[in-house]
């Protein structure tokens, strides 16, 4: 079989796999393809969190069972060998008898890490790791991340002028959202186990964070509040949907809202909170929306993984400056809509190789 065809193969995997982002997290987005005599007979991907893994659903989708016998089957990320809310993949494939196996990635989670490719290799199946090994490391890459660091991806999102400004001087918000871009947004925040933003943000924008404009579940919202001023009257608070609110010395509970004292602290000490109860809750990532000191603390401490920025093609004069990222270096840009330039920076400290 020739590399080109590998290669073609991995890379459906790959576009399958992205079919569940926004559904699947905590767990990786993975597709599988199963081809045979140089065709493919059958493909899934993981489409719901608790639900069937990529590699159950490529079998069930086989017209006739048995064709797995002596087919190959292309993941992008090596197939599960231990028992969570599912069986393991890893012997529903020995038992489908498969010939070979190509992988994209290693699974850095320590309940896998490895384990899959040795069951696979033992029961006689051949198996290759590294095709494509950089698109699925860009594609989980917060799942990922989380293994390896010990802590969640960190994405900063915001919005300002040409001449980077994000408010009025009275604080007044501005609208930098065009139809467009609100969907890009909604979509980052559906890729997001989590959402956050300071008390000022909430009390001047009186925001709902949830996922609106795009398909998937809605994030975790997280508000920094170290005194308590996050008014009941807020759509966050008065909504059904899930809330954090840190504080210092308040601790409440009201339905599916919680206030969470943790003390006389620091600004670091705050964000490691916010790091220990994520990773404590198998939090993955984290999208923070909030305003340039919200933003700035983040930065400063080095928990930035990823850059986005929404430039509107307007200027401001004067204003509430954007978050000053001195060391960030905006690469990916393009148009959305008519006056909206996105950009991107990823942190280099982030990129892993296995």
């Amino acid at each position: 079989m020739s590399l080109d065809k590998d290669v073609l193969w991995m890379q459906r995997a790959l576009d399958l796999a992205i079919m569940g982002s926004g559904l699947v997290a905590p767990n990786p987005l993975v597709g599988c393809v199963i081809v045979k005599n140089n065709t493919i007979i059958g493909e899934g991907f993981h489409q719901i969190y608790g639900e069937a893994h990529a590699e159950v659903n490529a079998i069930i989708s086989l017209v006739n069972p048995l064709d797995s016998v002596g087919s190959t089957v292309y993941v992008n990320l090596e197939p599960c060998s231990h028992h969570g809310k599912t069986p393991p993949c890893v012997d529903l494939l020995i038992k489908n008898r498969v010939k070979r196996v190509v992988i994209c990635n290693l699974d850095p989670n320590p309940l896998v890490a490895g384990e899959g490719i040795a069951k696979l290799k033992k029961a006689g199946i051949d198996v290759s790791v590294g095709l494509l090994e950089e698109k699925g490391e860009e594609l989980n890459r917060k799942f990922f991340h989380f293994h390896r660091a010990k802590k969640p991806y960190i994405t900063l999102k915001f919005a300002c002028s040409q001449d980077h400004f994000i408010a009025t001087t009275q604080g007044e918000p501005v609208a930098f959202s065009n139809s467009e871009s609100q969907q890009l947004v909604h979509k980052m925040r559906a890729e997001n186990q989590a959402i956050l933003i300071g008390v000022q943000t909430a009390i001047a924008d009186n925001p709902s964070l949830n996922v609106r404009y795009w398909q998937g579940k809605s994030p975790l919202r997280i508000i920094i509040d170290p005194s308590n001023r996050l008014p009941k009257e807020l759509k966050l608070v008065q909504d059904h949907e899930p809330l954090i609110v840190f504080t210092k010395y308040h601790s409440e509970t009201i339905r599916k809202k919680e206030w969470i004292a943790i003390g006389d602290k620091n600004s670091a000490e705050f964000l490691d909170a916010i790091l220990v109860y994520s990773i404590k809750n198998n939090i993955q990532s984290i999208m923070v929306e909030g305003g340039p000191r919200t933003a700035n603390l983040f930065y400063d401490a080095g928990l930035i993984d990823e850059i986005w920025k929404i430039e509107k093609q307007i200027t401001l004069g004067v204003g509430i400056l954007a978050p000053i990222l001195t060391d960030a270096v905006f690469e990916k840009k393009f148009m959305v809509g008519q006056d909206n330039v996105w950009s991107k920076a990823v942190m280099p400290k982030l990129f892993y190789i296995n």
